[in-house]
């Protein structure tokens, strides 16, 4: 019975053991996942406020930089002002894919950008009557307040994002310290043999934020991309256009548009099927993306629609272009399921800013009656927007 005794006591211990180092395991495990989340979403809360504030650093600038041009009338003034111009896509880009994943976040964003973009036309306004009608002319237009109000909305805005995530940030901080503490304790728990469970737990936490890190590589690309094709979407377009029309618009150079439809795509799925028409709509994403200069943007617009933006680019040369684009449609070929598709075609319309439309809705508008003369005059054929007669 003694000798049995015995025996028993290190198996137990062992059995305990054993039990304690998987409990304690689980436990490091649990809390480095924890960590990850809580850093990551830390982080993000602080990317968060770094673009709330370069956001509100390039305000200032704008307006100061604008004040300086209104009272000296000295161009050089303007230097802030367009840095700030220029900034201002990319800044609210960060500030989407830091907060795209709330929708509550993303309709206030929205409203931040209209309003910001709005600041800046006010600002552009007044520097024009400025440059053009002298001082009195800019200084009755700033008299009337509306940029203080604009702005005023921006200030409240923007102090609701920094209060809202300076304080999800301290809490965030707290979390990732409190699991930090737990893990520490976890660790010197850890015996020699637990210290081979915990390599493993480490090797598959760092599989863990490969994966993560991977995941979120792709949820921004989709944010911006459209999953078919892998140009740039219809959301990313939108914002761009208003971009480059108010850089177009300060440096007097032209910027052209192209819409660009694929003649008859649903017969073609009709006939073909779904799977077909997907082959040939990434086939065109593809040509597009090697038919279009390093600083040109091509976008899917929605269905078979792609549009093509050019900056600095005249009507001659988006006319040069159209035509490229289209003879390499008539020449593509599109395998699908081991044979190749019949060959497509597709139609353009062409419009120039500010030759075609002074807005970006109007300069869309121009450019889709062009794609529709297109359409109604043969299709396979680019129309300029004004023209009478379509270029096949």
């Amino acid at each position: 019975m003694r000798r049995l005794a015995l025996t028993l006591k290190p198996a137990i211990g062992l059995l305990v053991l054993f039990l304690v180092l998987i409990i304690n395991a689980a436990i490091t495990y649990r809390n480095g996942v924890l960590l990850v989340e809580h850093s990551r979403t830390a982080e993000q809360t602080l990317n968060s406020l770094r673009h709330v504030v370069e956001l509100q650093g390039q305000l200032v600038d704008a307006e100061t930089s604008q004040r300086g041009f209104l009272i000296t009338g000295n161009a050089d003034y303007l230097e802030s002002y367009s840095d700030a111009l220029t900034t201002l896509t990319p800044t609210f880009m960060g500030l989407y894919e830091s907060m795209g994943d709330d929708p509550l976040w993303e309709q206030r964003l929205d409203t931040l950008q209209s309003l910001v973009f709005l600041k800046f036309r006010e600002l552009q306004t007044s520097i024009e009557l400025r440059r053009h009608s002298g001082f009195a002319a800019a200084q009755k237009l700033t008299m009337t307040n509306e940029g203080k109000r604009t702005m005023d909305r921006i200030r409240t805005l923007i102090g609701e994002f920094r209060s809202e995530e300076a304080r999800a940030f301290s809490s965030q901080a707290s979390r990732v310290q409190n699991t930090v503490t737990t893990a520490r304790a976890s660790f010197w728990a850890v015996t020699l043999v637990g210290l081979g469970l915990l390599i493993y737990v480490l090797y598959t936490l760092w599989l863990y934020l490969v994966e993560v890190r991977k995941t979120e590589r792709t949820l921004r690309r989709q944010a911006l991309r459209d999953p078919l094709t892998g140009l740039f979407n219809r959301r990313f377009f939108d914002a761009g256009l208003e971009q480059e029309i108010m850089r177009s618009r300060r440096s007097a150079n032209p910027l052209s548009l192209l819409i660009l439809d694929i003649d008859h795509f649903k017969n073609f799925n009709d006939e073909y099927g779904h799977e077909a028409g997907d082959a040939v709509l990434r086939a065109i994403g593809q040509l597009l993306q090697t038919q279009v200069r390093g600083g040109d943007v091509a976008c899917r617009f929605g269905g078979e629609e792609f549009v093509i933006l050019m900056p600095d680019a005249a009507l001659q040369s988006a006319e040069v272009r159209g035509r490229q684009i289209l003879e390499a449609i008539r020449g593509l070929e599109i395998p699908h399921q081991g044979h190749l598709l019949p060959p497509v075609t597709a139609s353009l319309g062409v419009a120039e800013f500010p030759s075609h439309g002074s807005s970006a809705e109007r300069l869309l508008e121009a450019a889709d009656n062009a794609l529709y003369k297109a359409k109604r005059s043969g299709r396979d054929r680019m129309v300029i927007s004004g023209d009478a007669e379509a270029v096949a």
